[in-house]
């Protein structure tokens, strides 16, 4: 009898546990909770970024890093602060080198400040800093979205960055990672949210959920790249929905296409 009472107070106590309708709704609402919507909880201090006059070279970096001379926080639309503190390596840009040909260059005024806060929490050289990989890799980028809007980066521009820091951005704490996938396969589920931020003009929620549907197609595709994980949990969603890139040969590992026009 009280292995019984026992027994259905545990099934209780999952049951209270278990997610509602009107949970995942709270949850959807905090996502499109952004400097886009809500400009006035966005801040930064100390702006614009103020860095040494010393270069600093990385290996197989193609652009020098200068460290931060003095500290730069932002205020999220969350009202989160977040804080590059001095001596940040940065180099005023946070896109995958892989998506430059796509993207384009991300060397405007607008995105240096966004760019120093990014680093902060997941760029190369500042690994040992205080706030490196503080927080889950999707909140950092997140950030990253609202630190461009806030900084006076056109909202689809703003998008297009946050997909390629989605795609081809640093993660950590996961079970798995896109680094080992190829860059051609990449740059095509790129090119496809970029065709979609363009199209639909969707919102960051939505543009979240079509990003996870392109790394789902990005594993079944790729499916020796990810021994561990059987193609059926992986869930079965529609390939792209705007028209299919054609077929490459050659070097999987090149870019098919030359530099595009922003």
């Amino acid at each position: 009898m009280i292995r019984q009472s026992l027994a259905g107070a545990a099934l209780l106590a999952l049951a209270a546990c278990a997610p509602t309708a009107n949970d995942v709704e709270k949850v959807r609402a905090l996502s499109e909770i952004t400097c886009a919507q809500r400009p006035d909880n966005c801040a930064y201090e100390n702006s614009p970024v103020k860095v040494a006059d010393r270069p600093v070279t990385l290996p197989k970096r193609p652009y020098r890093f200068f460290p931060l001379a003095e500290p730069l926080r932002f205020t999220d639309a969350r009202s989160k602060t977040w804080i590059a503190p001095p001596g940040t390596l940065t180099d005023g840009a946070s896109i995958p080198e892989i998506f430059v040909a796509i993207v384009g260059q991300p060397t405007a005024p607008e995105y240096v400040n966004a760019a120093a806060i990014h680093d902060a929490y997941c760029g190369v050289g500042n690994e040992g800093g205080a706030n490196y990989h503080n927080g889950r890799w999707e909140d950092v980028h997140r950030m990253f979205y609202d630190a461009l809007v806030a900084s006076g980066t056109p909202d689809q521009r703003a998008k297009i960055m946050f997909a390629a820091v989605w795609l081809g951005g640093p993660r950590w704490n996961v079970h798995y990672s896109l680094d080992q996938v190829p860059a051609v396969p990449k740059q095509r589920a790129m090119r496809a949210a970029k065709r979609y931020v363009e199209t639909e003009n969707p919102s960051l929620a939505q543009l979240e959920a079509r990003l996870r549907r392109l790394e789902k197609q990005l594993i079944r595709q790729h499916p020796g790249l990810f021994p561990f994980m059987h193609p059926d949990d992986v869930e079965r969603e529609a390939e792209y929905d705007t028209p299919a890139e054609p077929e490459y040969g050659g070097n999987d590992d090149v870019d098919p296409e030359g530099p595009q026009p922003m």
